[in-house]
């Protein structure tokens, strides 16, 4: 039995497409490697600006500690003139202050 639309067409047309479809396919697997290929790389890219920004978020906290600590801060005090209390008295309050009647 044979199917009337391909009654005409003769061998060569069909090679033809046969070459066609699987250059197709080829040029399909290519484009699918390649796009394979730049996700890896992206990924690879943003995990290498992950990791620099990891590590210039601990530079700056091991900065901002040192700036928090003492020395750095009497340091501070002694370039800019200032002067140390070193005589703190609190005061102790026994009864109710500033109570709105």
């Amino acid at each position: 039995m044979r199917i009337k639309a391909f009654r005409n067409v003769n061998i060569e047309t069909l090679n033809k497409v046969a070459v066609l479809g699987v250059v197709c396919l080829a040029l399909l697997c290519l484009f699918m490697a390649n796009n394979v290929a730049l996700a890896s790389y992206q990924k690879n890219m943003l995990q290498k600006n992950i990791n620099d920004i990891r590590t210039e978020i601990r530079d700056l906290n091991l900065k901002l500690s040192e700036k928090r600590s003492i020395g750095f801060l009497k340091q501070a005090v002694q370039n800019l003139g200032l002067i140390v209390n070193d005589q703190i008295q609190y005061i102790k309050v026994v009864g109710p202050v500033a109570k709105n009647q």
